[in-house]
């Protein structure tokens, strides 16, 4: 990933995350290590912009992923 390029991730992809985190099913899990899992990004060769991501719950995960992502 070029530091200038943000990955995108489909809107409607990412509020059906949320709602499947709302309905509790990432059960055991923080939202980032959820988030994570969810799109495969162990996947992704360059794991630099991620770093922290997995290890973040909450408003720190979704402010994470909101300045790691475009979603649009």
């Amino acid at each position: 990933m070029d530091s200038g390029i943000r990955p995108e991730i489909e809107r409607a992809t990412y509020d059906e995350f949320l709602e499947l985190w709302d309905r509790g099913a990432f059960e055991n899990q923080r939202l980032g290590q959820a988030f994570y899992n969810h799109f495969r990004l162990h996947r992704l060769s360059d794991q630099r912009l991620l770093n922290g991501l997995y290890e973040s719950h909450g408003k720190k995960a979704l402010s994470a992923i909101s300045e790691i992502f475009q979603i649009s």
